[in-house]
């Protein structure tokens, strides 16, 4: 049976213990064998936390991104019976003027979007590394 030693934990073998390569060798792999299952065991817990954390924050970015577009509504709303009771208009005439101004700018940043969608990423990267590729190749100077 072994027993800890008071050196931090070290295993001190019994005296009838078998000696020699192939004992050593069996030691050596149960020892690995235990830590890796031990660091299995700490990465699958570590990984529960990890997943536990990363359900909570996507709900709570789904909460608040739910509650930020109903309180845009509730503001595009109030601020048409706002303008509504100011200028003595009815507010039916302004809310299609609010969603025709959200609909110009919707396609306003569709058309931006679909402008720039193509546009190269990382020019100057790619082109130094066509240059390095180009010298070890022997096709030009680095």
């Amino acid at each position: 049976m072994e027993t800890t030693a008071s050196s931090g934990g070290a295993r001190a073998l019994p005296e009838d213990s078998p000696k020699g390569l192939t004992a050593e060798l069996l030691r050596l792999t149960g020892s690995l064998g235990r830590h890796l299952e031990t660091l299995g065991a700490l990465a699958g817990e570590e990984a529960r936390e990890a997943g536990a954390l990363a359900l909570r924050l996507a709900v709570m970015i789904f909460a608040a991104l739910f509650f930020a577009a109903f309180g845009y509504v509730l503001a595009v709303i109030s601020a048409a019976f706002l303008i509504a009771a100011v200028f003595h208009v009815s507010w039916i005439w302004i809310l299609p003027a609010f969603v025709l101004l959200h609909v110009l700018l919707a396609v306003f940043c569709i058309f931006h979007v679909k402008s720039h969608w193509r546009t190269p990423l990382f020019t100057v990267t790619r082109s130094e590394i066509s240059r390095d590729l180009d010298a070890l190749r022997g096709g030009g100077k680095p």
